[in-house]
């Protein structure tokens, strides 16, 4: 039987070596042209011409232009020549693919595409675009935090993909495909050195155990980078403590079984460990002007008459040293003042974040004649504990952080027939099982100096005036200890079809369904660890006893009583996915598509970690209802110009109504207060075009140029605390605004071009990311405010005509623009602070096959 035109049959997934990457998304106005190039097939002539990129995103392998989907593909070559080895590098690669800022930690990994669905550091919350690793969803996001030596490709699919693939892509999902194990005997290592002391080191060999029977791929990985902030309060002589570090040690072994023609089998260990100092990412910028924006003084009042002197005044985080300037003084009497304007820190009590991931997986793939049998069988574990300390100077106020274990078992069984010209039909059909946990353990402990740091001014005042009074004060909080804790549980049961109807020769249509029935449940519990220090006896043998019950106030303000466990409602749900899409064929390189798709994401039951709300509180306990997704598509594929021009445009729009997002608030329940919640924003709505060219000049000179236009915003009233007033009552209605952390207009160009000299070749590699300004906060503080800004990324090469070996100059960032990765503004309590962006960064790197 012929072969479908578009189907590629036994193509294998280890690179070639050859051919052009195809990346996304292009926007028109620019004249130079783009792309990133994924895994090629044999270009068809001598031309200079595109060659053919094969993925995998409606599991079965197909030629990217054949595929009715707006899906970007980042190839093996493209990812290794510029250093793309984790999610955290693909938004400058991908537009309208967004990640929580670089520098945090494995909590807080979470994507969103076209602006939508991030959700930073919530441990009973899906998110809303998926993971999926060598074809195994990560139920929880931070099964991300991960570097990789060999990828093959990385598929960025956008829009609604619950109908074929993984759980948790009511948005869309990331695909990462790593490369198989081969027969035919390979290696290669890479050695990088470079800025901030950057030390790392990758190394891949794959080969025959048993010749056309079993087949092996191993990996390793480490690596090892200074951050960009100085702690200074733990630098000594030329010992550094630095933070935003990289400190990576991961290897991934594989093996491929092929006992007969018609089945192959293909298993996967890997094991991650991290040991970094990331957690710190906020350097203080300023303390804010002496007056609110509706003209109130800040002003604080203090209990001791101390008037500070100095380069700032007596209001705000600052003001909070003066205020408790009896206490927090340097060794000259001067009061403490935190460090401003740099990216120095001071920092007693904060920790390295330790990471460990492991798993495992088992694809099996029996042929059937006309169809295919696939079964993926796999296992994954996270455990990870943070202690992120506080800008507390050399005091010991206190520590939280975050220890949390996941776990999940996923099992999915697939039938799909191989596309054939003879059939007026093609489809796949499955069923998917998932068992997961997240246990998060959310502590807090207090030092020494949390008392006077804590106390309202009345107490303050009352316990510093006397020596028994101080140490009453010390002992309220000091070796205190008390933890939050959840544990999340689901079990999904999901059956999924699509089936793609050619009506001619040239229309096909394309339905999908997806059913997914689930349990959830959750529980909390407040624990009091080590209660402190018995005040009513000490106040006792300090003869201030009348001073006792001051002492236990400041205890009550931070500590509340312990309950738990307490069960929350259980979720029983339905959930329901679907996608239709017609597409065209207007020849064999111009096809043209439309899709209709809902997409679902689950809810989850929130609990409210607030002292102030116990059991029996109607605000302890909220179910949050699942995400809605309504998307609209229209694009055109073509290939111009003998094929050596590539020009696709996307036109969508996304509806989400129930979206789930955070809020914060005044608390009810303590007036002059603010809480952070979570909630369901009534709908929020994302529109654009995503454009994506690839031009192919000559044999050696290939211009890229990718980007999109997005605008997403709430639809209905969603309201957050103004900023910048005196009061906390006055909210902001973010109805019609832009969403924060999302840029109008994103655009990626840029050339990479080889060239042979005396015998070696040599490469040059220039590409733009160009990001227009956006708040970091939906109150649109001005204060949030990111400029436009462009980063520029050099590289250059010179090695082996072959590949055999190669040596590279890799400059990021090459005009050292300043920019940031989050922005907060100054409030009463709390100074201006931002995330800095990554600086110039210089790399030399040596790659070498053996």
């Amino acid at each position: 039987m012929k072969q479908r035109s578009g189907h590629l049959k036994n193509i294998r997934h280890v690179a070639s070596g050859k051919g052009l990457r195809l990346s996304a998304v292009t926007v028109a106005v620019l004249s130079v042209l783009s792309g990133g190039y994924a895994q090629a097939a044999e270009s068809t002539t001598s031309e200079a011409t595109l060659e053919k990129v094969v993925v995998t995103s409606r599991n079965r392998e197909e030629i990217a232009q054949d595929v009715p989907l707006p899906v970007q593909v980042l190839g093996g070559a493209q990812l290794d020549r510029e250093n793309i080895k984790s999610v955290w590098d693909l938004p400058s690669k991908a537009p309208n693919l967004q990640l929580n800022p670089p520098g945090e930690n494995a909590r807080k990994v979470s994507a969103s595409i076209r602006g939508l669905g991030r959700a930073s550091a919530n441990d009973s919350m899906e998110q809303s675009v998926g993971v999926i690793v060598d074809g195994v969803s990560l139920y929880y996001s931070g099964q991300a935090w991960n570097d990789y030596v060999d990828l093959d490709r990385i598929e960025v699919l956008r829009g609604p993909q619950g109908t074929l693939i993984g759980k948790n892509t009511s948005l869309g999902a990331i695909k990462i495909i790593t490369q198989a194990p081969s027969f035919k005997k390979a290696s290669s290592f890479e050695v990088t050195t470079g800025s901030l002391n950057t030390l790392s080191g990758k190394f891949a060999a794959t080969g025959a155990l048993m010749e056309g029977l079993l087949a092996y791929r191993g990996t390793f990985l480490v690596d090892r980078q200074d951050g960009l902030y100085d702690n200074t309060y733990l630098n000594y002589g030329n010992a550094r403590e630095t933070w935003r570090e990289s400190n990576k040690i991961a290897g991934r072994y594989q093996l491929l079984w092929t006992p007969t023609a018609n089945l192959s089998g293909r298993f996967i260990f890997d094991k991650l460990r991290s040991d970094e100092r990331t957690n710190t990412g906020n350097v203080n910028v300023s303390n804010g002007p002496s007056t609110y924006n509706d003209g109130v003084a800040r002003t604080v009042t203090n209990p001791i008459g101390y008037t500070p002197t100095g380069s700032y005044v007596n209001y705000g985080y600052l003001g909070k040293w003066a205020q408790r300037s009896a206490w927090f003084h340097n060794t000259d009497g001067s009061v403490y003042q935190p460090p401003l304007g740099t990216t120095n820190i001071e920092n007693s009590e904060a920790r390295p974040q330790l990471t460990n991931q492991h798993g495992w997986s088992g694809q099996f793939d029996l042929s059937l004649q006309e169809h295919t049998l696939t079964s993926i069988t796999a296992y994954r574990y996270q455990d990870f504990d943070i202690k992120n300390g506080g800008q507390n100077g050399p005091f010991y106020v206190g520590n939280s952080g975050q220890q949390l274990w996941n776990k999940q078992t996923s099992q999915e069984l697939r039938l799909a027939s191989i596309p054939d010209a003879g059939k007026k039909f093609d489809y796949q059909f499955g069923l998917y099982y998932l068992k997961a946990e997240v246990y998060s353990d959310d502590p807090t402990y207090y030092g020494p100096d949390a008392g006077a740091w804590n106390a309202s001014n009345g107490n303050y005042t009352t316990l510093i005036a006397s020596a028994a009074g101080r140490e009453l004060l010390r002992a309220s909080l000091d070796g205190v200890y008390q933890s939050w804790i959840t544990d999340a549980k689901v079990s999904s049961l999901a059956g999924y079809g699509q089936i793609d109807l050619h009506l001619t020769e040239k229309a096909s249509l394309s339905v999908g369904l997806r059913q997914t029935k689930e349990h959830k449940t959750n529980r909390t519990e407040h624990q009091i660890d080590r209660s402190g220090q018995d005040l009513t006896a000490l106040g006792a043998a300090l003869g201030a006893s009348s001073l006792v019950a001051t002492a236990q106030n400041v205890r009550n303000g931070q500590v509340g009583a312990a309950y738990g466990p307490v069960a929350g409602n259980p979720i029983d749900a339905s959930l329901t996915s679907w996608n239709i899409g017609p597409s065209y064929k207007l020849n064999d390189d111009v096809l043209l598509y439309s899709s209709l798709g809902k997409g679902q994401k689950s809810g989850f039951i929130y609990f409210n970690p607030s002292i102030s709300t116990p059991p029996g509180n109607p605000d302890f306990e909220t179910d949050i209802k699942p995400e809605q997704t309504l998307d609209f598509e229209l694009g055109a594929k073509t290939l111009l110009l003998n094929r050596s021009l590539l020009l696709n445009a996307n036109l969508y729009y996304t509806k989400v109504t129930d979206y789930q997002a955070s809020w914060t608030r005044e608390d009810p329940l303590n007036p002059g207060t603010n809480i952070t919640r979570w909630g369901n924003a009534p709908k929020v709505l994302a529109r654009g075009i995503e454009l994506e060219s690839a031009y192919q000049w000559s044999k050696n000179l290939e211009l890229t140029a990718n980007g999109a236009y997005n605008r997403a915003t709430y639809e209905t009233q969603w309201l957050i605390v103004a900023p910048e007033l005196s009061s906390t009552t006055t909210l902001f209605d973010a109805k019609g605004q832009q969403i924060a952390n999302v840029p109008l207009a994103t655009i990626n160009y840029g050339v990479n071009y080889k060239v042979p000299v005396g015998g070696y070749q040599a490469r040059v590699n220039l590409i733009n990311s160009y990001k227009s300004g956006f708040y970091f906060n939906d109150n649109h503080s001005a204060n949030t405010y990111q400029d436009a800004y462009t980063i520029t990324n050099l590289g250059l090469g010179l090695g082996e005509q072959n590949g055999a070996w190669e040596i590279s100059l890799l400059v990021k960032n090459l005009f050292n623009t300043k920019y940031a990765l989050s922005k907060a503004t100054w409030t009463n309590t709390a100074a201006q602070t931002k995330t800095v962006g990554d600086p110039r960064y210089v790399g030399l790197v040596f790659k070498s096959k053996i």
